[in-house]
C-alpha cells in the first residue's frame, strides 16, 4: 500500500492537486522503474452474497459458492494482490506472488462484510472493494444493515481496511447511475471535453475527499461504473494523479507497464456456474498466458 499512501499525502488541495502531480509527482515520486517481467493476472469481479437462490443472477452469487472459489484459489497456490500491490511492483520494484490473482467487489453491498469479509478472514486473502460514495453516506446516516439490499457506511469500511485485506478504491461518489443519458462516468453525447472534465473531475475528487475524511486513506485507483469509459476518461484519471483503473472487460491482464495499470479487465463472476467450470475459463488462461 506504499504508493497510495504516500499519494494520500500529496492529496493537499483540490486547486493545486493537478500542477502538483504532473510537476512534481510524475516526474519524481511516481516515476515506475523497469520492469523486466510481465505480469500475468486474472482479476474477479463479484457483487452481492445473498443465500436466497431466487435473488441469484449475474452480479448475486451464493456466499457458499464464493467461499468455494477462494477454497479452489488457495488449494491451488494462488495468492491475491490489491491495486496497491501492482503499484508497488511497477514504481517500488516490489516483489509479487508467483501465481497472483485478484478478487474485487464492485458497488459495496453490505452483504460483502456479512459473508465476503468473514470468509477472507478464514482464508487469509485480500480483496479490492470498491463502494459507490453517495450509499455510503447514505448508510452512514440510516445505519440499515441489511444484507439483501443495504450498502456498507463508513464505519463497516474502517474495520475492514484496519484489518489488512481490504482495501477501498475510488467507484465515483455519485456517478453509478444511467440517468441524463450518462452511462455511469461515462462522456454524454454532446458533451464537450471541458464539461465532461469538470463533470468526471469533481466527483472522483470528492470521493477520494470522503475517504480521506472517514478513512485517512486515498484511493489510487478508479473503477469505471459498469466499465463504462473512453480515452478521455483515462486521460482525466490520469491527470488527476491517480495510478490505475479498472473495466470490465472479460479478458486476462498481461501487465508489462505502469501504464498498463489503467487498463485492467475484470472476469465477472455470476451464478450458475460451478467453481471448476468458471475457473476452466479464467484461471486456465491465466496459466496458458503464463
Amino acid at each position: 500500500m506504499f504508493v497510495c499512501l504516500r499519494a494520500n499525502r500529496l492529496f493537499v488541495s483540490m486547486g493545486l492537486l493537478a500542477v502538483f502531480l504532473v510537476a512534481v509527482i510524475t516526474p519524481i515520486a511516481l516515476s515506475a522503474i523497469p520492469v523486466q517481467k510481465t505480469v500475468t493476472l486474472v482479476v474477479l469481479m463479484y457483487h452481492s452474497l445473498r443465500k436466497d437462490p431466487s435473488a441469484q443472477n449475474d452480479y448475486v452469487i451464493d456466499p457458499d459458492l464464493f467461499e468455494s472459489d477462494l477454497q479452489y484459489l488457495v488449494e491451488n497456490g494462488y495468492e491475491t494482490v490489491t491495486i496497491s500491490d501492482l503499484v508497488a511492483y511497477f514504481y517500488d520494484g516490489s516483489e509479487l506472488p508467483e501465481k497472483p490473482v485478484m478478487i474485487t467487489f464492485d458497488d459495496g453491498y453490505y452483504n460483502n462484510y456479512t459473508y465476503a469479509y468473514p470468509l477472507l478472514q478464514k482464508y487469509n486473502v485480500k480483496a479490492v472493494i470498491s463502494p459507490i460514495g453517495i450509499t455510503a453516506d447514505e448508510y452512514q446516516e440510516n445505519q440499515d444493515k441489511n444484507p439483501n439490499y443495504a450498502q456498507l457506511n463508513w464505519d463497516d469500511m474502517r474495520e475492514m481496511a484496519e484489518s489488512g485485506l481490504v482495501e477501498f478504491q475510488n467507484h465515483t461518489y455519485n456517478l453509478h447511475t444511467t440517468s441524463n443519458g450518462r452511462q455511469g462516468a461515462s462522456q454524454n453525447a454532446g458533451e464537450s471535453d471541458e464539461d465532461y472534465t469538470q463533470v468526471l473531475s469533481d466527483d472522483l475528487m470528492f470521493m477520494n475527499e470522503r475517504f480521506e475524511s472517514e478513512l485517512g486513506y486515498t484511493p489510487c485507483a478508479v473503477v469505471f461504473p459498469f466499465g463504462a469509459k473512453n480515452e478521455l476518461s483515462i486521460s482525466i484519471v490520469k491527470e488527476l494523479g491517480f495510478l490505475a483503473a479498472m473495466d470490465c472487460e472479460n479478458k486476462v491482464n498481461t501487465l508489462s507497464s505502469a501504464e498498463d495499470l489503467y487498463y485492467i479487465h475484470r472476469f465477472i463472476r455470476p451464478s450458475g456456474i460451478s467453481t471448476e467450470d468458471f475457473f476452466e475459463n479464467t484461471i486456465k488462461i491465466q496459466e496458458a498466458y503464463a
